[in-house]
């Protein structure tokens, strides 16, 4: 079975990583702009990475693992309090964001909760509306619910078109937020967000239609297979492989192809050549 992974940051991962996950099923995977570790200093060491993800990185994947690599641009929410640098990001983003292998704006979202995060959030939003792109929200580590709420509240005032959103690191006190908005929903197979056992019981209550799974695979206890560990349990307690394949590959792929960059065919081509 093909795996499509919407949510990995693969900068942090080894060329082992993509051998395990091109032999598991990995055929796609999108990589949204994180936090590397440590707060960087200077609006151009965003940029340095920006470049190495978009370019780089769908390198090393389709080399080692014969896998298609995307990303997502934009300003993190972890970053978000140091509003000089921040804004000064988002100032230099375009470039970043017209580049083929970008095919939304994201993460984006809340960490702290702060006026900070909310206007960078804000801008970044009011931005993916005016150039018609596709977002991706992160909902927050602390005050889960309450930051989820607030993140709905400011997508419906921006006025997003919730098809071209997803809501991602939903757990089992968030998914009924997330579903009841309306946009795309995602949940993080990750030791500290929800595992397996804990996805199939958020599948069993809200079912496959606009949701997705990811590993978001990062420094920390990530497993880089989780989708097709999730996808095995999903065979084991009854979902028929039409079920699964939409979970794990047609929604991810539905979601994305709003871009008009996810042109697979297209991009074996430019590797052949």
């Amino acid at each position: 079975m093909k795996i499509f992974d919407p949510h990995i940051h693969c900068y942090s991962r080894t060329t082992d990583d993509y051998q395990k996950m091109g032999a598991a099923g990995v055929r796609v995977v999108v990589e949204p702009s994180f936090w590397l570790g440590s707060d960087r200093q200077y609006a151009e060491s965003y940029f340095d990475y920006f470049k190495h993800i978009l370019t780089f990185e769908p390198t090393r994947a389709k080399q080692f693992g014969n896998i298609e690599h995307f990303s997502c641009i934009g300003m993190n929410p972890k970053e978000a309090n140091n509003l000089e640098i921040a804004h000064e990001v988002i100032d230099g983003m375009g470039e970043y964001l017209k580049h083929e292998r970008c095919l939304a704006l994201g993460e984006i979202g809340f960490d702290l909760i702060t006026d900070a995060e909310e206007e960078i959030m804000v801008r970044q939003l009011q931005m993916a509306k005016e150039l018609d792109l596709l977002v991706m929200v992160h909902t927050p580590h602390t005050q889960k619910r309450k930051g989820t709420y607030k993140t709905c509240e400011i997508l419906e005032q921006v006025g997003i078109n919730k098809d071209k959103v997803i809501l991602d690191h939903n757990n089992q006190d968030t998914m009924d937020i997330a579903v009841d908005y309306g946009a795309w929903s995602a949940m993080t197979i990750y030791p500290t967000k929800v595992l397996v056992d804990g996805a199939l019981e958020l599948l069993g209550k809200y079912g496959t239609d606009r949701m997705m799974i990811n590993t978001a695979a990062d420094w920390g206890p990530a497993d880089p297979l989780n989708i097709a560990n999730t996808a095995l349990a999903m065979r084991k307690a009854g979902y028929s492989d039409e079920e699964i394949e939409k979970l794990v590959w047609d929604n991810p792929f539905n979601y994305y192809k709003q871009s008009g960059k996810l042109n697979l065919e297209k991009q074996q081509e430019v590797h052949s050549n």
